[in-house]
């Protein structure tokens, strides 16, 4: 019974964090990087975003409460960042976010606040203290796989932009942006919700 709670948990937290999703954003932000460099920003990115989500699920709660941080505070800034992440896709150009000249400066949008982002990181807390602060194998395992999935769906992205072309790539970064704007909106609409109804 307890496996399937954990694959059902492993199913949410990929749809949250959505690597899929995320691939033509990793295609704008690699446009001038080599087969080699794509394949390190790929890996760090899944690393970084694991990396994110353990600590989150450690010591999250605890960051949050020390700076007075509502959680609904900090999904809204994530939301915006996604969302300025998502108007530029849609323009067709690129933003400051994307003006960066190393792979270990391509990893923060792309890792923070895409995939381990504001979502991800409050669905890891709450697994976190779900069993009265007791850390429990299983759900490290979970955090694992996920980065494992996301290094591996990113690592295919270079075969699915070959496939699509530039007319092809063109039209899905802006679709994927405006989903990225979908969501960002819907992620302040439900914030600001639920803080209001908390009043």
């Amino acid at each position: 019974m307890k496996l399937s709670s954990d694959v059902t948990t492993l199913v949410a937290l990929f749809a949250i964090v959505s690597p899929i999703t995320s691939i033509p954003v990793f295609l704008a932000l690699t446009s001038g990087a080599t087969s080699k460099q794509r394949r390190v920003i790929a890996m760090q990115t899944a690393a970084v975003s694991g990396a994110t989500l353990l600590i989150a699920y450690f010591v999250g709660d605890v960051i949050l409460r020390l700076l007075s941080i509502q959680i609904e505070a900090f999904r809204v800034a994530g939301a915006l960042v996604i969302g300025a992440i998502g108007w530029s896709m849609v323009m067709g150009r690129k933003s400051t976010i994307f003006e960066a000249h190393s792979s270990g400066a391509m990893v923060v949008p792309l890792a923070i606040p895409l995939m381990a982002g504001p979502g991800a990181i409050a669905t890891v807390i709450a697994i976190g203290n779900s069993d009265k602060g007791s850390v429990r194998i299983a759900d490290l395992v979970i955090i694992l796989i996920l980065s494992a999935l996301t290094g591996i769906i990113l690592l295919a992205a270079a075969p699915i932009e070959k496939s699509l072309g530039a007319q092809g790539l063109m039209v899905l970064t802006r679709i994927f942006g405006l989903l990225l704007l979908s969501i960002a909106v819907s992620t302040v609409m439900s914030s600001l919700t639920i803080y209001i109804h908390s009043l």
